[in-house]
């Protein structure tokens, strides 16, 4: 029987190239990605009335453009309640300057009242001293200028008495003065700042524009004229022209290969010949099913990890299209895209 070495070549070859084929399949060094652009969803965080839409659904606009004009809702409501805190506070301001005027009023009386009754007092002293004067002038055997006052030192005394008493009220006196100058300054400030506010609300209700944050497409609009929003409900969605996203899924064979800032090469499917760097700007925290759509074998259920990387702004890809990333040239990146 004669050996043919074309058998043994085959063996050869199977035994070599399994090896080589499970170490390819386990490790591949390329994987498909989708190119897109991260949707942003446009709302305010306060109830509006849609005055005027001026986009349309895959209206291109740049970055600046007016996209609609509104009337917020909850302004008059605002309005009323500073316009009635106001009242609210000008009345009191009022009232406590007339409860403080009348406490005034009611310690200068008080102080008249005080005075009068130490001078009638007084007088009545002195006029009795002078009574006991006559009397004794009338004794010719008494010197009346050597007897002394009696009732000087009384006298002295009570007026002593009635200016501290008066000092008393009018301490009370300037202390309601200034309690009121308090308040009132406290008042005051809060006049000013709720007026300052009222001010700001009608700037509101005259001018509230809403301007493109970026330039794109626009994705999706959910209100026209006329229509109620309710706060921080999305009024419409944009997303840029270009995507400047690549989204791809790494084996778990290669997790360890990637890190942040590597740069990968990213190929176009549709135009051979183009490709482009895309730096990894995010990495999944789990290992994940790759969807249907970025599997090799779409009927075979894979796994890997997540991976996001940036691309230029200027690219030739479409929102969505599926891409080739290539992570055969692991390098720092050459260049920014910001």
């Amino acid at each position: 029987m004669r050996f043919n070495i074309i058998y043994l070549l085959l063996i050869l070859g199977v035994v070599l190239f399994l090896p080589i084929t499970k170490h390819i399949t386990s490790h591949p060094q390329e994987f498909y990605g989708i190119a897109e652009n991260q949707i942003r969803s446009i709302n305010l965080e306060y109830p509006v009335v849609v005055k005027e839409m001026n986009v349309v659904v895959g209206q291109k606009i740049e970055k600046g453009q007016l996209l609609a004009k509104f009337h917020r809702t909850d302004l008059p409501i605002k309005m009323n309640d500073i316009n009635y805190e106001l009242k609210e506070l000008s009345a009191k301001k009022g009232i406590g300057r007339l409860g403080t005027d009348s406490d005034v009023e009611k310690l200068k009386a008080q102080r008249e009242l005080l005075i009068t009754e130490y001078n009638n007092r007084i007088n009545l002293l002195q006029n009795q001293f002078s009574a006991q004067q006559k009397v004794l002038e009338g004794l010719k055997t008494l010197e009346v200028n050597s007897i002394p006052n009696p009732v000087e030192a009384k006298i002295n005394a009570l007026k002593s008495e009635m200016d501290k008493e008066l000092g008393a009220i009018e301490l009370q006196i300037q202390s309601r003065k200034k309690g009121m100058t308090a308040d009132a300054g406290l008042v005051d400030v809060r006049i000013k700042k709720l007026r300052g506010e009222l001010d700001l609300i009608k700037e509101q209700e005259n001018a509230l524009n809403l301007y493109a944050p970026f330039s794109g497409i626009v994705g999706t609009l959910n209100f026209l004229e006329g229509e109620n929003v309710d706060s921080y409900t999305s009024i419409m969605k944009i997303y840029g022209e270009r995507p400047n996203v690549v989204t791809t899924y790494i084996g778990d064979g290669q997790l360890a290969e990637i890190s942040m800032g590597d740069t990968l090469n990213i190929l176009s499917i549709n135009n051979l010949g183009y490709e482009l760097e895309g730096i990894v700007i995010g990495l999944g925290t789990r290992i994940t099913a790759l969807p249907e759509r970025l599997r090799k074998m779409p009927t075979m259920k894979s796994w890997g990890r997540e991976v996001q990387l940036q691309i230029p702004a200027t690219n030739k890809f479409m929102q969505g299209e599926k891409v080739r990333v290539n992570m055969e040239r692991l390098a720092p990146p050459s260049a920014s895209f910001f």
